[in-house]
């Protein structure tokens, strides 16, 4: 089985539907109890902090999962760049990324047998250091929603002229800082089985320490190099307005998945 790599792109004005499950495809992280702590690994700036413990506060509010925030995360403009996680944890990252239209990104790696085996969170400082993203309900919500797609959540709403679900899993202008009680329930239904091994890490910076799936499968598969993770995006699969999908597949036949979601507007507007 090959290892999937995911990432979505969280940004301004797309349009769609809103829909009663907003799981993001089955994506799980494996575990064998009713309930797991996550390792988040806090590779932000100081300015970021409260915004951080604050996401991963209300994501422990569910009953499923509690992130365990490590904060003496490396910090290093290098680290924060690349922002990979160690297997079985996730890495949330901040730094001028550039004008390149993205507030925020979160990967999810899938493991052999399709369980979150590690994610990660990028927070664009070039976007929040502009007068209509630096502030504190911008920073909390995008944090928040990064952090929710780190679990397996999607959007619960796509529209910003639909009314307020008033939740960060929105989107809407102004934005939301918070989950609300239908993201905990969603995590409620997609966390309702156990699994036979656990894909998440206990343990401190260095991962993998959690994991108990068998030699060579799920979690303890081999991960990819990082200097193969470093090309880019890869080739178009087509665009729909103001979304658009990207394919890379590296020589080790791993495929990774680009979801971006184009800005216009309020982006395009202080961009210059």
């Amino acid at each position: 089985m090959r290892k999937i790599v995911r990432s979505a792109v969280v940004l301004a004005l797309l349009s769609s539907p809103a829909i009663a499950d907003h799981s993001w495809g089955d994506y799980h992280w494996a575990r064998n109890s009713s309930s797991f702590d996550l390792q988040l690994i806090n590779s932000t700036t100081s300015d970021w902090d409260s915004y951080v413990s604050k996401a991963a506060n209300d994501w422990s509010s569910s009953n499923v999962m509690n992130f365990v925030e490590d904060t003496n995360g490396d910090t290093s403009s290098r680290t924060r760049r690349k922002c990979n996680a160690p297997e079985g944890m996730v890495r949330i990252c901040n730094l001028a990324y550039g004008q390149n239209g993205w507030l925020g990104i979160a990967g999810i790696s899938l493991d052999s047998n399709g369980h979150i085996s590690k994610g990660y969170t990028k927070l664009n400082d070039t976007y929040f250091s502009m007068d209509y993203y630096n502030s504190d309900d911008w920073k909390q919500s995008v944090t928040c929603q990064e952090l929710g797609h780190d679990l397996g959540l999607d959007h619960q709403d796509e529209d910003f002229n639909n009314t307020s679900l008033k939740t960060c899993m929105d989107y809407q202008d102004p934005p939301w800082p918070d989950p609300n009680q239908h993201d905990y329930e969603q995590l409620s239904t997609m966390y309702a089985h156990t699994d036979s091994y656990n894909s998440y890490a206990g343990g401190g910076d260095g991962g993998g320490s959690g994991c108990n799936a068998p030699p060579g499968k799920g979690c303890n598969k081999g991960a990819t190099p990082d200097s193969a993770r470093e090309t880019g995006w890869g080739m178009s699969l087509g665009r729909r307005g103001n979304s658009e999908v990207f394919l890379r597949v590296d020589p080790d036949g791993t495929r990774h998945l680009t979801h971006v979601l184009w800005a216009v507007g309020h982006d395009q507007e202080h961009a210059h």
